[in-house]
Parts: structure tokens; sequence; C-alpha cells
């Protein structure tokens, strides 16, 4: 009580200011750390916005309670100013892609001890720290991307609590793009070398040097040198046993730089490009080494020693009469179990006298335990445990912490649980015994004698559930006080549950099966799905009641999915749905098998079977659908298979679906004569020799790629071979919807194989006769009435917001729901994300269509498009409807983001605009617009669709498969 009082106090005396940098492709995210700020438990003093970099004052005006100072070159200059226009007792940095949690400022500032200068919550962030004014950093003003690097300060004491939420990473350098590091290299080289505090170099080697080398092919020969001499140096100066606290494969790079082996260093990286931090290991005594070979260099074995760490994670928690059985996974995530057994010994000990009670761990194995510590190369199912613990064992009050110790090979360690999965009854370790269970990070599980345990929450007016049944469908019992419906929902996905009483008993049935769009009925997609209720008087999410929390999670496999029955973190019940993937299947360790099985392969090929692949198994359309079409019609003897994500994906009639990522998966790609697939295909595909893989791609050609798009992205020249050995130099036929259009290819990827170059398979139903009655079932399905207009908004992917290499938020210029509101009930707007955007959800007049599976269904059913940069407009054009094309950012867009090939004001027939009311006004009046772009729209058709005939999938079959 006294600490609290203490904290309270502090708040109260001590004023923050937050100082925030604002850089390049920052000022998009400012808003959103602007609202953390604004949200604080504890709300800052000041808030000083400090933009770099060619960010003005003109891009900040017109923002509240904020002080705009002039802009500086780099951010490190930017955080200088800051800190002496700051007149509150502590500063706070942030960056303008950050956001705090609303704890934040309150819980820094009030566990500042007196004696502090600095304190850190959990996170790599400068905005994780607090400063007491009169010792805040003087940052290195020539280095300004890699603020932390130019601190030269000691780490702060961390609390338990993250400060910082996760931050949107893409401000300084887009998703996929290698950073340009080199033009910093000189500066970095010169800090790098006058470093000599251990905790600081052990920073910026860990988490800034990783740049200059991803970069160094890009270096001169005296930048490289001066680079090596300062590596050389740090190397030198960092004690040696500090050096185990930089990663092992970091370490290796710069050793091999320091020691004259830069362009080993920048082979082993492009080699390692995508394997994710993943190796094999070996055991030497109690040594623990990396096998990580460098062709051609000698590299002694203390670079590739790992320091053996131990994790353990908490998994489930129940009661068992006057037990509490704990499930838990515990291993050396480096250290390979099945080759090398482990030994575990288990106790609880008490924290202010150190007093111990020993426990038996009993041997669990299990795959998930595998899974959970996600390694290729190393397999911990030994690495299950339960262990049970009487309450009555411990006889001392305060706290127990449950310590694990494990001995393998040579290697001895004792731990923490400091991960927990809190998805399920270890999210509820308290089950009621005497003494109060307790799960923090720090600490890990806990007992607490002589302390009550948290009372029971009190019954609500929701149903109880009692008991599930999983299966193809989901059975809930339980007992009610009202009558209720019931649902199980996905964002915008409904499955209502059909609900039987009997006095206050009740029963609920949920088919895991729906029919969204009037479609064929099929199962439910991926992810996590929760059950809502109501009834005449409240509704809400059902809640899992602690009987059911103990007993997650569970799991059942289906013919149709695998279920994962698990507690929400609002103490609701959650089910997880995934692909119906064995247990030999899932998992990083179980991929690398079935991987390394398929390189192996030497099995004949089969000539007659065709695997279909269409947007990683999210769909089966595109291309590959319609040679799919053309070639069952034409060639029935010809087998076929379509790789599915899950089972909501149907194979076509005629075709044999396979889970992609299931062992069926890598035979059928192993053995297939053909592969149709419409994106490139995952890096461990190899085409065999007689294999033939035709790519279709998935739009007309128009905006930058292959070579042109990667030496945008500073590649390197070997990133560069490592790309096209993975694209182009796997294909054996690329299909393009023109002769013209083949010059891009073979200048972009150098393909110099087979083109079919006679218009895109896909479009052919937009031109042919049966799209007309398409049309009328597509807006059928989708309910647009008689006389409405349909509007298909459909930005393009954007790969400079790209969060991975298959997610991006959607990029809207448009403002959909002023637009819907403005052109009435007459109007309804198609939201068509690209199929790497995160759907958002559907408002009034505006329907989501982004899961819709097929796109030219929207095509037909539209009577006019609102457009960016998409492709989508070749496709659209075919059917003579209008375009609006929606590009405020068009000059910044072609000169520094993705790129064209050719100019896209040359390739965009229609009306050029700025803003959502020049697309309203525009749109209103859809027979003017068609009447006044017609001429244009028909010269378009006539320079880029003149081979779309309806035919291009006859003849791409012709081709591929002549009678």
């Amino acid at each position: 009580m006294l600490d609290r009082v203490r904290r309270a106090v502090r708040r109260r005396r001590t004023s923050v200011a937050v100082v925030v940098t604002v850089g390049p492709r920052q000022v998009r995210h400012l808003g959103v750390c602007l609202e953390s700020l604004a949200g604080q438990d504890e709300p800052p003093s000041e808030i000083l916005l400090c933009p770099w970099g060619g960010v003005g004052p003109t891009d900040l005006r017109g923002i509240e309670g904020v002080r705009v100072l002039l802009p500086n070159e780099t951010a490190n200059a930017a955080r200088n100013a800051g800190t002496t226009s700051a007149s509150s007792d502590t500063l706070l940095y942030l960056e303008a892609n950050e956001a705090l949690e609303p704890w934040a400022l309150a819980t820094l500032v009030g566990d500042l001890a007196a004696a502090e200068d600095t304190l850190s919550g959990r996170g790599a962030t400068l905005g994780a720290r607090l400063w007491r004014a009169k010792s805040a950093p003087e940052f290195l003003e020539a280095h300004g991307r890699f603020g932390q690097a130019a601190l030269d300060a000691a780490p702060a004491r961390e609390l338990a609590d993250r400060t910082t939420r996760d931050t949107d990473s893409t401000w300084s350098t887009p998703f996929g793009t290698v950073p340009a590091a080199c033009a910093e290299i000189g500066e970095f080289a010169w800090m790098l070398a006058g470093l000599t505090n251990p905790d600081v170099l052990v920073r910026v080697l860990c988490h800034d040097a990783g740049s200059f080398l991803d970069d160094l092919e890009h270096a001169t020969a005296g930048e490289t040198t001066a680079f090596a001499q300062a590596v050389s140096t740090a190397l030198d100066t960092l004690p040696r046993a500090r050096h185990l606290d930089v990663p092992v494969e970091t370490r290796l790079r710069l050793w091999l730089v320091a020691h004259g082996h830069a362009a080993a260093m920048s082979r082993f990286t492009a080699d390692r490009w995508f394997d994710e931090g993943q190796f094999p290991t070996r055991l030497d005594g109690e040594r623990l080494l990396a096998v990580l070979p460098v062709p051609g260099v000698d590299v002694p074995d203390d670079v590739f020693e790992i320091r053996p760490r131990l994790e353990v994670s908490l998994r489930r928690v129940r009661r068992d009469g006057h037990l509490v059985r704990l499930t838990v996974f515990a291993a050396c995530r480096w250290i390979d179990f099945a080759a090398h057994p482990p030994q575990f010994r288990a106790r609880m000990a008490h924290a202010r006298t150190g007093a111990r009670v020993a426990l038996t761990p009993e041997s669990r194995p299990d795959r998930a335990a595998t899974r959970h510590f996600r390694q290729a190369y190393q397999n911990h199912d030994a690495a299950g445990l339960e262990i049970a613990v009487d309450p009555n064992w411990l006889t001392l009050d305060g706290p127990w912490t449950l310590e694990i110790g494990l001995s393998v090979g040579g290697v001895t360690l004792w731990g923490r649980a400091t991960d927990r999965d809190a998805r399920g009854s270890a999210g509820l370790p308290d089950v009621g015994l005497s003494g109060r269970a307790s799960f923090d990070s720090r600490h890990g599980f806990r007992i607490h004698r002589g302390v009550k345990p948290e009372p029971r929450p009190e019954p609500t007016s929701a149903p109880v559930v009692s008991a599930v049944e999983l299966g193809e469908s989901i059975v809930l019992h339980g007992t009610t006080p009202a009558d209720f419906t019931l649902e199980l929902r996905n964002g915008d996905w409904r499955v209502p549950a059909r609900v039987t009483t009997n006095g206050r008993d009740f029963t609920a049935v949920v088919p895991l099966r729906h029919q969204p769009w009037e479609l064929s009925a099929r199962p439910l997609p991926s992810g996590t799905w929760h059950f809502a209720w109501a009834s005449a008087s409240a509704h809400g999410d059902l809640p899992i009641p602690r009987d059911l929390a103990d007993q997650t999670p569970r799991e059942r496999l289906t013919r149709s999915h695998r279920i994962r029955l698990v507690r929400g973190l609002r103490d609701q019940i959650l089910v997880d749905l995934a692909a119906p993937l064995r247990e030999d299947e899932l998992g990083p360790w179980a991929q690398a098998r079935l991987r390394a099985t398929y390189a192996a392969t030497t099995a004949p090929l089969d000539p007659n079977l065709v695997v279909f692949h269409s947007y990683a198994g999210s769909g089966t359309t595109d291309s590959p659908r319609a040679i799919f079409d053309e070639m069952r019609q034409h060639r029935p003897e010809l087998r076929a298979v379509w790789g599915v994500a899950d089972h909501s994906v149907p194979a076509p009639v005629g075709s044999r679906p396979v889970l992609i990522r299931s062992r069926g998966w890598y035979d059928v790609l192993a053995r297939a004569g053909t592969v149709v697939t419409n994106i490139e295909m995952n890096r461990f595909f190899r085409t065999r020799p007689g294999q033939r893989l035709v790519q279709t791609f998935h739009g007309y050609p128009s905006k930058a790629m292959g070579t042109g798009l990667w030496r945008a992205k500073n590649f390197s020249p070997l990133r560069l071979e490592s790309q096209l050995d993975n694209t182009a130099r796997q294909w054996t036929v690329a299909c393009v919807p023109s002769p013209e259009m083949e010059l891009h290819y073979r200048e972009q990827y150098g393909f110099d194989g087979t083109y079919l170059n006679q218009g895109y398979p896909r479009d052919d139903v937009l031109v042919g006769p049966a799209a007309e009655s398409l049309r009328e079932l597509a807006r059928d399905r989708l309910g647009i009435a008689p006389g409405q207009s349909a509007i298909l908004y459909a930005p393009t992917w954007r790969d400079d917001l790209a969060t991975n290499y298959r997610a991006a938020p959607m990029h809207q210029h448009l403002d959909v729901a002023r637009m819907a509101e403005r052109l009435g009930p007459d109007h309804v707007v198609l939201l068509r994300g690209h199929r790497f955007h995160h759907p958002p959800g559907s408002g009034a007049r505006v329907l989501d269509v982004s899961a819709y599976p097929e796109i030219n269904d929207l095509i037909l059913a539209a009577d006019v498009a609102v457009l960016d940069y998409s492709s989508l407009r070749f496709d659209m054009a075919l059917t003579g409807k209008p375009m609006v094309f929606l590009v405020p950012d068009l000059v910044d867009y072609a000169d520094e983001k993705r790129g064209f090939l050719f100019p896209f004001t040359n390739s965009a027939p229609g009306p050029l605009v700025d803003t959502t009311e020049q697309v309203i006004d525009l749109v209103r009046d859809v027979p003017a617009l068609t009447a006044e772009w017609a001429w244009a729209i028909d010269e378009f058709n006539a320079t880029y669709n003149a081979w779309q005939d309806g035919r291009s999938a006859a003849r791409a079959v012709d081709l591929l498969f002549p009678r």
C-alpha cells in the first residue's frame, strides 16, 4: 500500500514532455501516436513535434495541443532540438509511428525511483524509456537512422510491462526493401569504433549493425575496409564473455567482415535471406554450437557458440482435488531433444527465504511443444511436463515460485515460466485452493500462501455453458435464465445456432458450414470465431465459465477443420478454426521434414497430373481456373488437383482438393507433369526436369516488376540472383496478354522460355456470350436491386504499406462512407480490397466484397469502377463500363513507390481526380460518364486488349495439352 501511495505522489509531482520525431513517411502514422498520448491515464505535460528529413511545419499544421519545432536534417538532430526545447522534469522520446499503451506514462513516472536517471518498460524502442531532463542523452546528429545506436548510455532498469504497442515499421523503409544503409556507413563506422560501454556495444551490434551487413554489397572498397576496421575494434573492445550476447548469425557475419571475408559474408547473407533464423546445432560437451558453414572460410568454434537458455511456458492449470496440476513446456530451443533426451526437475522456491520444496515432474511428450518453440531443426516433443503441487506443502506464508531444472547433454539449466498460453486455463491460474495462484512474465507461476484466492465472478444474465462438443458442428449445453438467440461470428460472417430449451436447460447446435452469397455450401473459413448471444433485455459475447476454461485449450481434428476451443482474454468462448492438417504436417519442424522429402524425390513425373494453384489457395479462380475449365472440357482424361488453403475453398467439379502444406501437397507438386499458378510458388519449389511450371500472373503488366522493382528495393546483385532463382528460372511457360508485353518479361526477368501471348484466359468470360446472364446472377447474389447503380471500389496493393509479403492495410483516399451517404439508396458501393488487404467492416449501402471468390462477377455486376493504380482497369475496360481514377498521389507513387512500366496517364481511360467530392460528382451520372469516355475505352482496348476475344483459354490449352 505504501509503495502505491509513493508512486501516486511521484506522478502528481512530476511533469513529462514527450518528444515526437516525425520523419519521411511517418506523417501518416502521427494520428495514431497522438491518439495514444491523448488517451494516457496520466497525460503528458507537453508534446513537442520535431520534424526531420524533409518534413516541414506545414505538414504538421492544424494539430492542437502540441508544439511544432523547426525541421532538422536527421532524426537525432530533431531529438536534440526537442530535448533543449522541453521544460518538463522528465522526457520520453517517441517516433511518430509508435504508440504508447494507456498506462505507459503513469507507470513509468510512478516507478522512477529518486536515485534513478532513467527507467524502461519492456520493448526495444526509445519510447520505452523515461529520462530525467537533467540526464537526458545527447544524440549523435550525424547518425539519424538509428537513434539508439548513438546513445552511449547504460541500459535502464526494465519494468515487467510493455509501454509501447507494436509499432508500424513501414515509416523508414517499405516492407521487403533492404535499407540503403551504406549511405551512412562511414558515420556508423566512426561511431562504432569510439564506443566502449559493453552494454551499448552489444545493443548496437545486435540492433543496428545488421542493416549495414545486409547492404554491404553496395559499399565501396574503402567503405568496406573502414567498416571492417570498426567492427574489428568493436569486437576486440567487447569482453569475450559478452560476445555471446550478440546473436550467433550476427556475430558470424561481423566476424567474417572483421577478418576480411566481406564477400563471403554477403554470400552467406543472401543464401540465408529467407531462412528466418533457423539452423541446425550440435552439442560439444557443455558447448552448444550453431551449424552454419561458410564455404571456403575456416571459422573458429567460439564464433558459433550459443548461450543455452531455458524457456518455460505454462500451458494449463487445473484443479485435481487438493492438488494444482500444471502442464508446462520446458526446453532450450537450440537443443534437439530427439538427439539429446532431456531430464527434468522441478521445485517451488520461497521468494523471501529461499526455502525449496521439491516436486516430481512427469513426462508428457507432446507434438504441440515442438510447434510452440517453432524450430525447424530441433524437436521438442519431450518438452511436455505435468507437475502436481499441493499448496499445503508450502508451509511459509508469502509467494512461492515454480522453477524448472533441465539437464541435457552436458548442459544444466534452471528457469521460471516466463510465458503462458493466456487463451487457455493458464490464463486463469487461480483455481481456488488455499493460497492464491498468479502468473506474471517476470516471476512466472506463483502460489501466495496466506493470501485468499480471488473471489469468483458474480453470475450474469448470460447463458451459462456447461459442456461443449466439437465436431462438424459445435454443440453447447448449459442453462439460461431467458430465451436467447446465438450466432457464431467472425468479422462479417454470421452463422446462426439452432437453440432448443427445456425449462432452464438449453442445447445449441452450430454447423461449421455456411452458404456465403448463396453459393454452394462449404466449411467455414479459418480464423478465430466467437459466440454472440442476445435476449430480450441483454446481449454480448458468450462467457466461458471457470469449469470450462479449465479444459482449454481443447482440440479436435475433423474432416473439415482443426478445431481449437480457447478462452478469450475477456473470458469469452472462442473457437479457432484451421485447415485440418495432421500432427506430422504442422509447424516448422514438420514442414522442414516434408520439404526435405520433396527435395529428395526421384519418383517419375505423371504427365496426366495437373496441379492448379491460385492466390496461395485462397480461391480457385483467375487464369488457372479458366485454363482448368477449358482443359476439363477438351482433355477430360487429365487429372486435376487444386491446392486450397482450407476446405472453405471448394475445388471445382472434376478436380480434387489438396490442402497446401499437407503431405499430399508436397507429393503432387513433386509428381505433377504440369503446375499452373498465378503467383510465385513457395521458395522450396523447384521445377523438376521434364516438369512444366506455367506462370499466368494475376494482372496486366503495368507496374514495376522483376529486376526493376527489386533494384528499386535496393536488392544487391546476390539478392537479385536469389530472386531470379526462385521466380523466372523456375518458369517454363509464361502467360502474357499480348506479344508486345513479352518485352517487359524478357527485360525484367530474363525469361526466354515459352510465352502464351494471345490474351489472358481469365478475361474470356468478360467478353463471352454468358456475360449478361452472369451479371444478373452476380447482382442477385449480392443483393443489388434492379435500378441500383453499383460502384466497384478496388484500391491496389501498396508495397509501401506492407507489413509482410502477404499483408497490408487498405489505403483509402476515398471516403467510402461519405460517398455512400451522399449518393443515397439508389447506389451501392462494392468495396473490394486487394487479396492481401486486411478486410474492413461494412457500412450502410456499402458492401464489403473483399472475400467474394470471383472478381469477374464483381466487374460484371458493377456499373462503374473507382480505381487508383490497379491493373483491374484492363479487365474493366473490356466491359465498356466507365472508370474514375482517384490518384491524388500519382507523382509520389510513380517516382517513389511502385512505379510503372509505361506512363500511367496513357493507360487510364477515364478522368483522373484527387478528392472524394470529385468522385461523387462523376459517378452520380453513369450514362454521362459512359458517353464521355467511350472513345477512350475503345482506343484503350485496341491498344492493350486486342487479343481478348474470349478464346484465350482455348489457345492456352491447345498449346499446353495438344491433342
